[in-house]
């Protein structure tokens, strides 16, 4: 009965990689090039990415206090 073939039982595995794995693996890749970029250099490139962040900070206090915003949001 062991030696028997069941033909109703047929698998057929395979492996896949789901899409967020794949977006996940992808985010991590370009974290490690930017990492590497880094090293590369790194006084003069942290340096520049200080920088954008500073900028970045500086446009959103800018956006905050526009006036737009701030009668909208800030002050009633």
């Amino acid at each position: 009965m062991i030696k028997e073939k069941n033909p109703l039982l047929k698998l057929k595995l395979y492996k896949s990689i789901s899409p967020l794995m794949s977006f996940y693996n992808n985010n991590v890749e370009s974290f490690y090039d930017l990492y590497e970029i880094l090293l590369e250099a790194p006084f003069e490139n942290i340096w520049f990415e200080t920088m954008h962040i500073l900028f970045g900070y500086c446009q959103l206090v800018a956006y905050l206090f526009d006036a737009t915003v701030s009668s909208t949001f800030l002050i009633k």
